[in-house]
């Protein structure tokens, strides 16, 4: 919501609901927008943003592991001795991150070990930071199965919302606005996502 109120007050505007059938061109070089409701919406730009989801039809018919994506070991070795994989497409220990911090820290490890230093990846916090200018976000997800309880702080479009486990452990968080000003004094109380 803080993120949605920032960007409205750019001039975006928000449909809820209704989904996106098909793009055309209109006449006077516009994009006509087709929603399922069969309205229709006018725009110069058409944005789509639909998720992230590793490609792995190549490595399956390749006759590697995968699951959610190529399956590794903690040297991002897959089923196949002499193949490695790393980034959007690897799922290492259960763990698929198509983000920048696991790519690099992948990327070094994998260098060591293909210089001859087998290397185990480690992640340690990893936020995620989406650099909006209008509501700016950073998010840490608690590990999958995290039992425990949102503390939410909420002053307009600033948001603190932290996930503290029963013994009142911080286990991840999301902010918005002035909050995320705090994302470094929180990393600091997280446990690391695969150390």
């Amino acid at each position: 919501e803080a993120v949605g109120r920032g960007l409205a007050e750019l001039g975006v505007q928000f449909h809820f609901g209704p989904l996106a059938k098909a793009v055309h061109h209109g006449e006077n070089g516009q994009l006509v927008t087709e929603l399922s409701d069969g309205s229709k919406l006018e725009s110069d730009v058409v944005l789509s943003a639909i998720g992230l989801r590793p490609r792995i039809g190549m490595a399956k018919e390749a006759g590697l592991d995968t699951n959610r994506g190529i399956l590794t070991d903690k040297t991002l070795r897959t089923s196949a001795d002499d193949i490695y994989a790393l980034g959007d497409c690897a799922e290492v220990q259960g763990h698929v991150l198509p983000y920048v911090l696991p790519l690099m820290a992948s990327a070094r490890a994998l260098a060591k070990t293909l210089a001859g230093d087998t290397t185990e990846v480690s992640y340690g916090v990893m936020p995620v930071t989406i650099k909006t200018p209008a509501c700016p976000v950073v998010v840490c997800p608690a590990a999958d199965g995290s039992e425990g309880d949102w503390e939410v702080e909420a002053d307009g479009n600033t948001v603190q919302a932290l996930f503290r486990g029963k013994d009142g452990s911080l286990l991840g968080y999301a902010l918005t606005g002035e909050a995320v000003k705090e994302k470094m004094k929180l990393n600091k109380e997280l446990p690391a996502v695969m150390p």
